[in-house]
Formats: C-alpha cells, structure tokens, sequence
C-alpha cells in the first residue's frame, strides 16, 4: 500500500474513534438494564451520596418485586456506610425486618463476596442488582464470578443524576466514564470478570 493509502486509512481509523468517543454509546455500553420481575432479594451497592440506588431498590420492596433488600458498604458516611442506607431505606418505607446489612467492604468487588453468604442464608436464589446505570455492567460482571449459581438481573437507580447523553460535554460524566472503562480493565486482569 502506497503511503498516501496508509495516510488515508490511519485518517479514517482517527475520525472513527472520534465518532466513536463523541457519541452516546462508550457510555450507553457501561448500562445493563434487565426488566422488571419478580426477585428474592435485592442488593444495593454503596456509593449512594444522593440514595438514588437505596430509593429504586426501597421501590422495588414496597411494590413486591423484592422480598428482602441488602444494603452493603463499610466505608463511614452517607451513602457510603451500610447504616446510612438502611436509615434510608426504613425511611423510603422498607420494614427494618426485611433489611440486612454487609458493612465490611469497601470495593464494588468487596461487596458481592461479603453478600454471598448472607444471600445463601436467606435462600435467596434470584437477585437484583441496584446501582447507579454506568457502574452496571462491571457490578454484573462481578457478581457473575462472585455469586456462582445465583441468577442475576441489573436494574439500574432511576431516575439518576447521571446520563449516557452528550456524556463528552461535562467533565464529570467524562471523568465517570473513563474511570469505569478503566476500573472494568483493572478488573479484568486481576480475574474477577
């Protein structure tokens, strides 16, 4: 191939990655999302400052389509601490009887092995994920190497204050964004995806 072919095809391969990056799907593509259906548990996720996770599982209970909510965190603060998120969830309505607690980990990964054995005392065979949309696709590929057997479904926290849409423009969605590809990658190589 002649250099301007080469030229030619690199120019190609460069506005393509820029199409690519200037859309909504690098960040459409973090988000799995599942139906609505009937589960025996629910998990949230800490990292919930604004509790849009804890309102959209706490819904979920109330109407029926989760029988029990875990709640997981064991940093200190709100959103962050498993006690902030049942103080929220006892608050959004959830009998405090149909709530438990991990409050050791303080990683996405951390959080599905110390659900594991509360999820096996509970029978819980069915269970849905609850987290913010872009942090979806790595918490379900987590929880498929760290809950074994266990049939799982994403229901993103919506609303969200985060949105795939026009992502690029705000340099926080971006930083969201770059740091989920890059923790997906981290997680990855250390084998637990």
């Amino acid at each position: 191939m002649s250099r301007r072919g080469w030229a030619l095809g690199l120019g190609l391969i460069v506005l393509g990655l820029a199409a690519f990056l200037l859309s909504d799907l690098p960040a459409r593509l973090l988000i799995a999302e599942d139906p609505p259906e009937r589960v025996d548990a629910v998990v949230v996720l800490a990292g919930d400052p604004w509790y849009e996770r804890t309102a959209t599982a706490a819904a979920m209970v109330r109407s029926g389509e989760a029988h029990l909510l875990v709640v997981t965190g064991g940093e200190p603060g709100p959103g962050d601490s498993a006690e902030s998120l049942r103080d929220k969830a006892i608050a959004l309505g959830v009998p405090a009887e149909r709530i438990r607690m991990e409050a050791v980990s303080r990683s996405t990964r951390e959080s599905l092995l110390a659900v594991a054995p509360i999820l096996r005392r509970e029978g819980a065979r069915k269970v849905a994920l609850v987290t913010s949309p872009y942090h979806q696709r790595r918490t379900l590929l987590a929880a498929r190497k760290a809950l074994p057997g266990v049939a799982l479904r994403s229901r993103p926290a919506l609303p969200s204050a985060w949105s795939p849409r026009g992502w690029w423009r705000e340099p926080d969605s971006r930083r969201v964004v770059f740091s989920e590809y890059g923790k997906l990658l981290y997680y990855l190589l250390s084998g637990w995806i």
